[in-house]
């Protein structure tokens, strides 16, 4: 969007009664490309060009802010847009409605302050907090061996038959020599804790991620016409093309089969669904007697639990997935769109290493927004005490209460 077509459209929101949830994600998406430093330097500017060269007290400056608050912040039991701008999000915003003319200062020389959110009774924040998630894993070989991937040195790591499993930079590859004819591959397993992912790469060059609480079992080397590795919890993988030898991925009671792809598997056990998100090339899910085949941008999702009843296919297909929603894990970040809080704070128990107990009647609003896995707990939970979520941390406990 260019520069004037931003301001027209800044203009024209501003003017609106109220904010759809379409305009409030623009707006978030729009204050993401804004640099700190710069958006303070204009949003000073603006106060002194167009308060009479004087910079306002630090009063007005809490009221422009809170008015962008109330003016994004959605109704009670709508989605919650979240975001750990904190001082930068309303900053810009402030700039935002400056830039968009008359509005603001009506608003300020009223004299009529918005109430402010009422305060939370319970303190988020114990005296420790809990740093975020690390690349480590633990690979079991197939005698039984342990690696602790974190502390292991790089470079050889074991011999698995003609297969040596070799550390460098924080991942792990396997290659062979390719003798491997007359051997029976041995099965080895990769899998993390909470607080931990990590990245591989097969016998075949295909490349996996896994998320925290992962764990993925597959063979030191791939014989006979397909490929197969079995895994629990979420992981992303690219898998290496090859026509002739299928890519299966088992998982929940289902089955995903690809030749040369890039796609996301959501299979938590504490998650209602398993969740197939396809980026590129094609995949067939299988579940029970059920096939679905996806384009680039669609999802599969089935209950692992339940068995076909004959009245319908077990899996369902979910069309125009934003793909980089499901895989934001990946590149470092927790992506709500429309999330209830039991599982937002599903995916924050896995991250922190904590345990989550919910006492009364939690909301059931649903929150949006982009965050950084990269930062610790204590920050996260803030962010999401501004919308009137009472947290206390007890060691490695967050209780939530109404």
């Amino acid at each position: 969007m260019e520069k004037d077509n931003k301001e027209e459209w800044l203009r024209l929101l501003f003017e609106k009664d109220e904010w759809s949830e379409d305009d409030r994600r623009r707006l978030l998406e729009y204050l993401d490309e804004k640099d700190d430093d710069a958006m303070r330097h204009l949003m000073k500017d603006r106060f002194l060009e167009d308060m009479t060269a004087s910079h306002p007290s630090d009063g007005k400056e809490q009221h422009l802010l809170s008015l962008i608050h109330e003016k994004i912040q959605p109704p009670a039991n709508k989605t919650r847009l979240i975001s750990l701008g904190g001082w930068r999000k309303w900053a810009v915003a402030a700039v935002l409605l400056l830039i968009a003319g008359k509005f603001i200062f009506d608003s300020t020389r009223s004299g009529s302050l918005p109430a402010k959110p009422s305060p939370n009774q319970v303190p988020a924040i114990a005296t420790t907090d809990r740093p975020p998630g690390t690349q480590n894993a633990i690979l079991t070989l197939g005698d039984g061996t342990r690696i602790a991937l974190d502390s292991a040195a790089n470079g050889n790591l074991a011999q698995q038959g003609s297969t040596k499993v070799i550390k460098l930079n924080g991942q792990i590859a396997y290659t062979s020599n390719g003798k491997i004819a007359g051997e029976e591959p041995l099965l080895n397993t990769i899998s993390t804790a909470r607080g931990n992912q990590y990245m591989l790469i097969l016998p075949d060059g295909t490349k996996v991620w896994l998320n925290a609480a992962s764990s993925m079992r597959f063979p030191t080397a791939f014989k006979g016409n397909e490929r197969k590795v079995e895994i629990t919890g979420e992981a992303y993988f690219e898998i290496a093309k090859d026509a002739s030898r299928p890519f299966k991925v088992m998982t929940g009671g289902g089955e995903v089969q690809v030749l040369g792809t890039h796609f996301n598997v959501n299979a938590y056990a504490d998650e209602p669904t398993v969740k197939t998100t396809l980026l590129e090339g094609a995949v067939a899910v299988r579940k029970d007697n059920a096939r679905l085949v996806l384009s680039p941008g669609q999802q599969a999702k089935f209950r692992p639990q339940t068995q076909s009843s004959g009245s319908g296919s077990p899996i369902s297909l979910i069309r125009d997935v934003d793909t980089g929603h499901e895989t934001a894990w990946k590149d470092g970040f927790f992506w709500f769109d429309n999330t209830d809080l039991p599982t937002l704070m599903r995916q924050v128990a896995r991250w922190y290493d904590v345990e989550v107990e919910f006492k009364g009647n939690i909301t059931d609003d649903s929150f949006s927004g982009k965050v950084s896995r990269s930062v610790p707990l204590s920050r996260l939970l803030k962010v999401l005490e501004q919308y009137e979520i009472n947290f206390k941390v007890e060691g490695k406990k967050i209780i939530i209460s109404p």
